[in-house]
């Protein structure tokens, strides 16, 4: 549960950097460049040079180390399992004295894949965090519609889909400060939530999450009522007072962003 009300996933983290100063559109398009290149490279050259690319970027943002290692910590049991799972079931030469047992062993060819698999996602996660941490919820939702203007022509509700896109991203840490609340608020009243067997565990947990769950519909409630008060219609057409501007920073950083993923793509193929 400790590791839960530290995820950072979602939250800006304010900075001096050249990376918070970009152009929203710029970061959403090369994270998911960047993601896509995640799941495509395999060769042990072209992962070194992602991982150091994602590394120098988290050095650019000014954002320190542990503030990402914090989100991951969240995660390192998806990352334990999906190991684990390619360890013992991934076909191929079993390594000698290796326990066996039926169709379990363990392979060469299961510590590679479960190795890259687990890599994939801490890179996908540690990304979307350095998206979240550099780039202010309101920045993100102009800089999605920006991109996803064109689809107004076939009637999509780009504005309402990326208010919506914006508004689940801040509930995560609403989510990670309300666990917090209400852990505190169980344990000052005595409650015992890290012992015990597997019924009291359970219950432990049903005390958790409940008063969560209320708490986070009554924040809904509280922002669907702020919205009609500051007359939001949805569908309606709404207009920014700050416009998004393309300058030669970002050219620059495109060119760069490409020049890299050109050096990842000749290294894996």
């Amino acid at each position: 549960m400790r590791w839960f009300q530290d995820i950072t996933l979602g939250n800006y983290y304010p900075a001096e950097s050249v990376v918070h100063r970009l152009d929203p559109r710029l970061k959403m398009t090369s994270m998911a460049l960047l993601m896509g290149m995640t799941f495509a490279v395999s060769n042990p050259w072209a992962v070194l040079l992602q991982s150091f690319a994602l590394l120098a970027a988290v050095w650019l943002s000014r954002i320190p180390m542990t503030y990402f290692l914090r989100s991951l910590r969240f995660f390192v049991w998806l990352f334990f399992f999906t190991a684990v799972l390619h360890l013992f079931f991934t076909p191929g030469e079993p390594i000698p004295g290796s326990p066996f047992l039926g169709f379990i062993r363990i392979t060469h060819e299961g510590i590679a894949e479960g190795g890259l698999i687990s890599w994939r996602l801490i890179t996908v996660i540690a990304l979307s965090s350095l998206l979240t941490a550099t780039t202010t919820p309101l920045e993100i939702t102009r800089g999605m519609e920006s991109i996803l203007s064109p689809l107004e022509k076939l009637r999509f509700p780009v504005q309402d889909f990326s208010l919506m896109m914006m508004m689940a991203i801040r509930f995560i840490p609403v989510l990670s400060d309300e666990t917090q609340k209400i852990w505190k608020a169980q344990k000052s009243r005595g409650a015992d939530l890290g012992h015990g067997g597997i019924k009291r565990r359970a219950n432990a947990l049903v005390s958790i999450l409940l008063p969560v769950f209320v708490g986070l519909f009554r924040r809904a409630d509280d922002l669907a009522k702020a919205l009609e008060a500051r007359g939001y219609v949805p569908g309606g057409r709404r207009t920014s007072m700050k416009q998004l501007l393309w300058t030669g920073r970002e050219s620059l950083a495109l060119i760069v962003i490409l020049i890299w993923a050109s050096a990842i793509l000749t290294l894996q193929f």
